[in-house]
């Protein structure tokens, strides 16, 4: 229709648009206000409290494996609100952990602000009855403990650390529930540390091997295992070793423990085997350790090559090394004096010392090959040993184990010694080749049948192939749980 003479038609314009997405950013933005941390750590403690009230033992597992992050947030001023506003079932407890955790200073006031204007109140109803709160429960109460002990030991205060750590043992003995084990067994580790940090290890021993004898016979699984290895680290920082060897085949390490307890375990039996001069054992040992690490630490390796961390550890390990296996009895020395204070601080002097007698049958079993009949002044000569006698002590050890063939005579009036080696034989005149090769030949054919076995009879419960998308996820989430294992293995140590 055409527009009638008294109408006018509007004029289309482009009206402007507003962003409600930037319109609500804005306003978000205003509403944002600085979040106080002390609040968050504070009502995250009260949220794990709760959970320990239950008493459940998975809960407590549960609140302790993310006692690395909780242990970041604590301060003086939340733990002191914590112990404040805590019912704990014994007066007592209170009292002293407030004298670990005083009330910090009071801030000073700000004079720019302003005070608010006053109003009348509306009437209110009538106040309910004042119920008393229950009292927390004993897991709350060790907790408590725990992260008191965590605090004063990361601000260098060892003796209140301490003395928490035995009031928490103390209270735990009181107590006999078996819910409290992983708590306690963190109280074990910290007092040994603090020992060893005082110089007092070896005077701890006899309370860690009565603890151990009690964690045993009831079957405290945590507190087990870590007895077990802070025994471990007491003999062997004292030197006591066939104490600690002793131990290793006496007991029994549980099977529940927690990762980094067995890696624990597992180092210092390496250590043990390796003073022991068994360095198979002692290699198997250190490789089950390996694979017990979080992949994270596996991965970090070579960034630890590539930023030149490794650099001296490689050339302890590989400078010495290349002189046991020459037999280099004189560079060897020379080494192992000019790197003394390096192998103290790693704890591997008496290791390194004891692999003296290693080179010393090196030097003897090239010495060996070299000559049919050699004196044994002459061999103590040539490995500037001090006496005949220890010279011939080491050859006569060397014949014995098998590293030489040889024979130790006398010739002459004179009663001089010497070291005779036998004639080689021609091994490939012998069966002995044969019997390799045989060997070999069988080891082909059945790691062949097995794999015509293995295709003709698949597995039934084969899994799916995964999607590239599953994969990604699924190492997402490996390297995820790594980094809190790794974290809360560095937190330990």
């Amino acid at each position: 229709m055409a527009p009638m003479a008294n109408q006018t038609e509007k004029m289309e314009v482009d009206e402007p648009k507003i962003d409600t997405k930037d319109k609500e950013g804005q306003d978000a933005k205003k509403e944002e206000t600085p979040k106080d941390l002390n609040a968050v750590a504070l009502e995250n403690l009260k949220e794990q409290c709760a959970l320990l009230d239950k008493g459940e033992y998975y809960l407590i597992g549960r609140v302790l494996h993310v006692l690395h992050k909780t242990r970041k947030q604590i301060n003086t001023e939340v733990l002191h609100k914590l112990i404040s506003t805590t019912p704990f079932a014994s007066a007592a407890d209170k009292e002293q952990l407030l004298k670990w955790i005083p009330a910090p200073p009071a801030k000073p006031a700000a004079t720019n602000e302003i005070a608010p204007m006053e109003v009348d109140a509306k009437a209110s109803k009538s106040p309910r009855p004042f119920r008393r709160p229950a009292l927390s429960s004993s897991e709350t109460d060790l907790y408590i403990y725990l992260l008191t002990m965590l605090h004063l030991f990361d601000v260098n205060d060892l003796a209140n650390s301490e003395e928490a750590a035995k009031h928490l043992i103390q209270r735990f003995d009181q107590l006999d529930k078996r819910t409290l084990d992983p708590i306690v067994a963190k109280a074990y580790f910290y007092l040994a540390l603090i020992a060893e940090k005082n110089g007092r290890l070896d005077a701890e021993r006899d309370f860690l091997n009565a603890r151990l004898r009690t964690a045993t016979l009831r079957c405290y699984t945590e507190s087990q295992a870590v007895l077990i290895y802070t025994l471990l680290r007491a003999y062997l920082v004292g030197k006591h070793y066939p104490s600690a060897v002793k131990l290793v085949s006496k007991v029994t390490f549980p099977e529940g423990a927690s990762n980094n307890d067995l890696a624990r375990f597992l180092y210092y039996q390496g250590r043990i085997k390796a003073m022991q001069l068994d360095y198979n054992a002692a290699a198997g040992y250190f490789y089950k350790l390996f694979a017990k690490l979080p992949r994270i630490q596996q991965l970090d390796s070579s960034k630890m090559y590539k930023s030149g961390l490794l650099s001296l550890d490689c050339f302890r390990v590989r400078f010495p090394s290349a002189r046991v296996r020459v037999g280099d009895l004189v560079s060897f020395n020379e080494i192992v004096d000019e790197h003394n204070k390096i192998f103290e601080k790693d704890e591997t002097l008496t290791l390194i010392v004891r692999l003296r007698q290693n080179v010393i049958r090196a030097a003897i079993k090239q010495i060996a090959s070299a000559y049919s009949r050699i004196s044994i002044r002459d061999i103590a000569t040539k490995l500037q040993l001090q006496t005949e006698i220890e010279t011939e002590y080491m050859v006569a050890k060397a014949i014995a184990d098998g590293g030489i063939e040889a024979q130790i005579v006398s010739e002459g009036t004179d009663g001089k010694r010497y070291m005779r080696s036998n004639e080689m034989a021609d091994v490939y005149r012998t069966d002995e080749p044969q019997h390799h090769y045989d060997n070999r030949i069988r080891y082909c054919l059945e790691l062949h049948n097995q794999a015509v076995k293995a295709l003709r009879f698949p597995p039934k419960d084969k899994p799916d192939v995964e999607t590239i998308e599953q994969q990604r996820e699924r190492e997402q989430q490996e390297l995820e749980f790594a980094k809190e294992l790794a974290e809360e293995d560095d937190d330990d140590f």
